[in-house]
């Protein structure tokens, strides 16, 4: 495919995508990300070749909000979060054949899974805080977009533990008081309990 169609599509995707999200939450800020360089990566030749979206979960509980530390990004701290996973299941048709059936987990499972897996915490999302529009620059002469939910979520279990190599560490941090260099630091204190 031509990157132009490729772009189409995608922005396309991620308008459906937004539309669906705030139908079923309701209607929360959008942006759009400034480009990120990725000239590592080959220009997707399908939309299929590119994840599908990316969530990021910000679990809170008792004025505290759980984050990470990941060795691959610069953010100091960050919520849990990752890319939307295609499940592929087998079903056996006849003994000859095989039928595929292919579908994506929703935003949602993306952010309970990825905070379980980077956190083992598990959580109960409560509800859509924000959606933005990732561009990735692969140096081509267009950007490819893919939107972004932000949920957040109460605990309904689990003890932290990092079992992802990327996951330096995770912990619970004061709302009122983050680090420097915390990413989505506005949107975290949006959540700090009223007094």
């Amino acid at each position: 495919m031509k990157p132009e169609t490729v772009q189409s599509i995608l922005a396309d995707r991620v308008e459906r995508h937004r539309e669906s999200l705030t139908a079923r939450w309701e209607d929360v800020p959008h942006r759009v990300r400034d480009p990120i360089s990725v000239p590592e990566y080959d220009f997707p030749t399908t939309p299929d070749d590119i994840f599908p979206w990316v969530s990021v979960c910000f679990v809170v509980a008792d004025g505290r909000v759980l984050l990470v530390q990941d060795s691959g990004h610069s953010s100091v701290w960050e919520p849990p979060g990752g890319k939307g996973e295609v499940r592929r299941t087998s079903k056996r048709a006849s003994d000859e054949h095989r039928e595929q059936d292919e579908s994506h987990e929703s935003y949602s499972e993306t952010a309970r899974r990825e905070t379980r897996e980077e956190t083992g915490i598990e959580c109960e999302i409560t509800g859509l805080l924000f959606t933005e529009t990732l561009q990735f620059d692969y140096g081509e002469s267009v950007l490819i977009s893919v939107l972004q939910a932000g949920f957040v979520a109460r605990r309904v279990g689990g003890e932290i533990r990092t079992t992802e190599d990327a996951i330096e560490e995770a912990a619970w941090l004061p709302i009122s008081d983050l680090p420097d260099g915390t990413q989505f630091e506005a949107e975290i204190g949006s959540l700090a309990p009223s007094r």
